[in-house]
C-alpha cells in the first residue's frame, strides 16, 4: 500500500473541504482551470475573474467543440457533507441553473462544481433536473471529482497554485512521464522565439549602419576545373526602392582577365590579359545616377554636369574595379559591390536599410548558368538571402542590355542570361517579410590586468 498516496488524497478531500474558505474569487478560478482539463470544454473563460454576481454563470466555455457551455461554482464553508449543506448546494445549483437557462433558453450544457460530496443517486437527480428544462448534458463535479482531477498529472500544478499541496517524488515522476517532452519543447521554442526577437531587434538597430558593402557568392553544382570553366561572366542588377544620394541602380560582378576593367591594361603583362578563370578574375562595379532636383552632389564625371534635374544618366558610372589571380579547381564564385571603402568618408554613402525592396537579378554567361546550385547575398556581415535550385530558372530570351563590360564578340558568342525566381520577374530584398541572418558574434573587450603596483614597489 502506498501510504504517500493515501497521506496526498487525504490532504486534497481536507482542503477541499475549507482551503479556500470565503475566497470565492480563487474558488471560481480553481474550478475554471479544472474544467480547462476536460478534453470536452474549451475556450474556458470566467464572467467574472474577481468574484461577485454572474446570474448563474460563473464560467463560459465551449462543449465538444460546438455547443455553448455554463459553468457554476457552488461551494460551502467548512464542507462536512451534512444534509444541511448538501440542501443548500441543491437549491444553488437549482437557482444557477434556472439562471443560466433563463439567460439562454436553448442552453445544452451545464457544469457545476461544488466541495461537497454527492452520491451518484443524487448526482443522477440533479442531471435528471437539468434534462426536465431542456439543458441535454449536466456535469456534477462534486468534491470527490475534483479530488480526482487534481490528484493526476494534469492537475498537480493546480492543486499546488491553489491548496498549497506539493507534488511528491512518484507524481514529479508521473507528471514528467505525461508531460516532459511539452514542458520541454514549450521551454525551447520560448527561448527561440526570445532569440529570434532579439535578433531582429538587433538587425533593425544595424541597418542604419553605412553600407559597407554588397557580396553576392554563385555556388556550382560541383568542383569543375579551370578549363570547364573558361570565360565566365558573372553579375548582378540591383535596384534600389528609393532614389538615395542620386544613386538608382547598382552593376557589379566579376569575370576573367585580371586587368580587364584597369585603366592602364594595355601597358600590362600579357599574363593580364590572359582569359580563363584561371589565368586570373576581375571585378567591376558602376552605378546609374538620377539626379533629383535639389541634389547637391552626384557622383558622376564633369561631362554630366550638363543634364537636367531629374535627368538620368546616359550610361552606367564606373566607381571600383579589382584583380586578382585565379581559380582552379572552382566551387563558388564571389563578387563584391564595395560602396564604403574609403578611410575618410567625405560623402553621403548608403545605408544597409536602404536594400530594402530593392530588386535583385544575377546575370550570368548561360555555360556558367547551367553549372549554378545556389547563390547568396551578403551586406554588412549579414546573410540577406540565400536562393537554391528549386528557386530560380534560368532565363535564356535575348536582351539587350547595354550594360558596361568591354566583352569581346567571341566573348558574347555564350550569351548572357538571366537568372529569375519561379514565381516572379526579379528577386526582391524584402526585411519586413524576413529578418537576416548575423554571420559573427560580437566580441567583448576585456579589461587590462593592473600589476601589483605595492609588489613593485617592494622590488624597488
Amino acid at each position: 500500500m502506498n501510504l504517500n498516496r493515501i497521506r496526498m488524497t487525504t490532504d486534497t478531500d481536507i482542503r477541499l473541504r475549507s482551503r479556500l474558505d470565503a475566497n470565492q474569487r480563487d474558488r471560481e478560478q480553481m474550478c475554471r482551470a479544472i474544467l480547462a482539463i476536460d478534453p470536452h470544454y474549451s475556450d474556458v473563460r470566467p464572467r467574472h475573474p474577481k468574484g461577485g454576481p454572474d446570474g448563474g454563470r460563473d464560467i463560459e466555455a465551449t462543449y465538444d467543440a460546438s455547443t455553448i457551455a455554463f459553468g457554476a461554482v457552488g461551494f460551502v464553508n467548512g464542507a462536512n457533507d451534512s444534509t444541511e449543506q448538501k440542501r443548500d448546494i441543491l437549491k444553488k445549483f437549482t437557482s444557477d441553473l434556472n439562471s443560466a437557462h433563463a439567460a439562454k433558453p436553448d442552453l445544452k450544457a451545464f457544469a457545476f462544481l461544488t466541495n461537497v460530496h454527492f452520491t451518484m443517486a443524487e448526482q443522477e437527480k440533479m442531471k435528471t433536473e437539468a434534462r426536465d428544462v431542456g439543458v441535454t448534458h449536466c456535469d456534477i463535479l462534486d468534491r470527490e471529482r475534483l479530488r480526482i482531477e487534481l490528484d493526476s498529472p494534469s492537475g498537480f500544478f493546480i492543486r499546488f497554485q491553489f491548496l498549497d499541496i506539493p507534488l511528491s517524488p512518484a507524481e514529479q515522476a508521473s507528471f514528467l512521464s505525461k508531460y516532459g517532452d511539452q514542458v520541454q519543447n514549450v521551454v525551447t521554442t520560448g527561448f527561440q522565439r526570445v532569440e529570434k526577437t532579439l535578433g531582429r531587434l538587433l538587425f533593425l538597430a544595424e541597418a542604419n549602419d553605412v553600407l559597407e558593402g554588397i557580396h553576392v557568392r554563385f555556388v556550382l553544382k560541383q568542383d569543375y576545373r579551370a578549363t570547364d570553366i573558361g570565360h565566365f561572366r558573372a553579375f548582378s542588377l540591383l535596384s534600389l526602392r528609393a532614389i538615395k544620394h542620386d544613386i538608382m541602380t547598382l552593376w557589379f560582378g566579376s569575370t576573367d582577365k585580371s586587368s580587364r576593367y584597369r585603366e592602364n591594361a594595355e601597358k600590362l603583362s600579357k599574363r593580364g590579359v590572359e582569359p580563363g578563370i584561371g589565368a586570373g578574375i576581375s571585378g567591376g562595379q558602376w552605378e546609374q545616377h538620377f539626379r533629383l532636383n535639389g541634389a547637391t552632389f552626384i557622383d558622376a564625371p564633369a561631362q554630366s554636369n550638363d543634364k537636367e534635374d531629374g535627368e538620368e544618366t546616359d550610361k552606367f558610372i564606373q566607381v571600383g574595379s579589382s584583380g586578382g589571380i585565379g581559380m582552379d579547381p572552382v566551387r563558388a564564385i564571389m563578387t563584391h559591390y564595395r560602396h564604403d571603402g574609403s578611410m575618410i568618408r567625405i560623402k553621403p554613402r548608403l545605408l544597409l536599410r536602404d536594400l530594402d525592396e530593392c530588386s535583385f537579378m544575377p546575370v550570368l554567361n548561360r555555360s556558367l548558368a547551367e553549372k549554378l546550385h545556389s547563390f547568396q547575398i551578403f551586406a554588412n556581415g549579414y546573410k540577406l538571402a540565400d536562393y537554391s535550385l528549386e528557386d530560380f530558372s534560368i532565363d535564356s530570351d535575348k536582351w539587350d542590355s547595354q550594360l558596361p563590360g568591354q566583352f569581346t564578340p567571341e566573348e558574347l558568342s555564350d550569351p548572357w542570361v538571366r537568372i529569375r525566381p519561379i514565381s516572379a520577374s526579379v528577386y526582391q530584398l524584402k526585411f519586413s517579410e524576413t529578418t537576416p541572418r548575423r554571420l559573427y558574434e560580437h566580441r567583448e573587450l576585456n579589461d587590462t590586468i593592473l600589476p601589483n603596483l605595492d609588489r613593485c614597489k617592494e622590488v624597488k
